[in-house]
């Protein structure tokens, strides 16, 4: 599709909605795992926090920079489908089946050996195949249109789409397993998640058919350096690195995605145990709904301030939702909870715009185009993320001497609870926003305009030969 083609306002929609769903659909398993994995392992299937917490830890580690690889391989893609978008044709089915056996996890005739590594094989799995259909969702997004504000239009509706599917996963989880399992949680848990992989399935094939990457987003300027492009992958990762705000950008999403999982994984714990109210934990984790607010905003923010700037508005705003959270108040948790998730909507909106905004620079000014390797960054700090926040959340659960089958905590274990919910993930805010402060100098608006001379200048130089 070349750029003398103009989409239409309902072609452009049609793009939004459909770019959407792809996150919609990795998303209702990603939502469920930071949710409700850790609990579902330590408290219907029985395993140890320690062990659940040492393989999100191991698996992370094993399979942290597939998402890298991923790149490379979309990077050096060439199909009639495009570059990207294949992906999701040949990972979308895949994923939805690895999520059905997730919460299928037999007995084995009561031998734990074979359990644990059932559950370890199918958890592996499932990781590297999520990382495969996942990554082409953001490094697809450069190649769908040139036009940065469309691209955060874009940016935006992958996350309210994302935030509908969440709000959903978080509300309905726990009733529908009830629902369909009665007594038996384990039954009602295999049940939902035959639901949720035929989603994903229909989700991502419905992308695949209905998206299309255009073919002329580099520049082609006979006066303009080379831009560099199949490259090998030291030289990815070489270009990679002379990429300084893309370095700061991609530390700081791997400290987002962690306190983001830590958060999400202690929510259950923090009301069924802080609390004592583990009939709110549905109502708590449907709010996540506001966040489509904080998504809704990124648009008219980044018009008055640098993407940046927006990230770290967003960053201290989620740290004052987080204190709020800290009185043992219903009231001031859910309004906290409300305040942290908006801000949560804006943070993860405008990250996948700086992500562009760095593919953007790296053929700017840095001459090289290498977006799959670069918009792997979602994936790699996804996938460290949860590594380190399900290690951190699991250990300091059995640091506090947690015991899935006590009904009451002792003081040690609601500390390490309370300290993996709240204080943690503010910690880990507050060195992102040093983090962007000190070393993100992208000027997005200085290559939007050296971009819009370029084009200016061609179009003048067109008219007059």
């Amino acid at each position: 599709m070349g750029e003398g083609f103009i989409m239409s306002k309902g072609q452009l929609w049609k793009q939004r909605f459909f770019y959407g769903a792809t996150d919609m659909a990795g998303n209702l398993i990603w939502q469920i795992v930071g949710l409700y994995l850790l609990f579902y392992y330590t408290t219907v299937v029985g395993i140890s926090p320690a062990f659940v917490g040492t393989l999100f830890f191991v698996v992370r580690i094993i399979d942290a920079f597939d998402g890298v690889v991923y790149g490379f391989l979309i990077d050096h893609t060439h199909s009639k489908y495009g570059k990207a978008r294949p992906y999701f044709l040949w990972f979308g089915i895949p994923l939805g089946i690895l999520t059905m056996l997730l919460f299928f996890n037999p007995s084995f005739g009561g031998n734990r050996a074979f359990q644990l590594a059932w559950i370890s094989l199918v958890y592996t799995l499932f990781s590297l195949v999520y990382s495969g259909a996942n990554t082409p969702i953001t490094a697809i997004l450069p190649s769908l249109t040139k036009d940065p504000d469309e691209r955060t239009n874009l940016a935006s509706a992958r996350m309210v789409m994302t935030n509908i599917g969440t709000a959903v996963i978080g509300a309905i989880s726990l009733p529908m397993v009830a629902k369909l399992g009665g007594k038996n949680a384990e039954k009602g848990w295999m049940i939902w998640g035959i639901f949720i992989g035929f989603a994903i399935i229909v989700l991502f094939l419905s992308s695949f058919a209905n998206l299309r990457e255009k073919d002329d987003i580099v520049d082609e300027d006979a006066d303009a350096p080379e831009i560099k492009g199949h490259l090998s992958v030291k030289e990815s990762l070489k270009g990679a690195v002379k990429n300084k705000p893309w370095v700061a950008l991609s530390i700081s999403f791997i400290l987002l995605q962690t306190f983001w999982v830590i958060r999400m994984q202690t929510a259950v714990y923090y009301l069924t145990y802080v609390y004592r109210r583990a009939d709110l934990v549905g109502a708590f984790n449907g709010l996540v709904i506001v966040a489509v607010a904080g998504n809704l905003s990124v648009p008219f923010l980044s018009k008055i301030m640098k993407h940046r700037n927006v990230m770290i508005l967003s960053m201290v705003t989620f740290g004052i939702g987080e204190i709020i959270m800290s009185f043992k108040s219903i009231p001031l948790l859910f309004a906290g909870n409300v305040i942290a998730l908006v801000a949560m909507g804006a943070a993860f909106s405008i990250a996948f715009v700086m992500i562009a905004d760095t593919v953007e620079y790296s053929r700017s000014e840095l001459h090289i185009d290498e977006p799959g390797i670069l918009s792997s960054v979602p994936m790699v700090g996804a996938k460290l993320g949860m590594g380190f926040g399900g290690l951190v959340s699991g250990w300091l659960l059995s640091w506090g001497g947690f015991q899935a089958t006590a009904k009451i905590q002792g003081a040690k274990a609601l500390t390490a609870i309370s300290t993996s919910f709240v204080w943690l993930p503010i910690i880990l805010a507050l060195l992102i926003v040093g983090i962007l402060y000190l070393f993100y100098k992208l000027d997005e608006d200085e290559i939007t305009s050296a971009k819009a001379a370029k084009e200016s200048s061609k179009k003048l130089d067109n008219e007059n030969v």
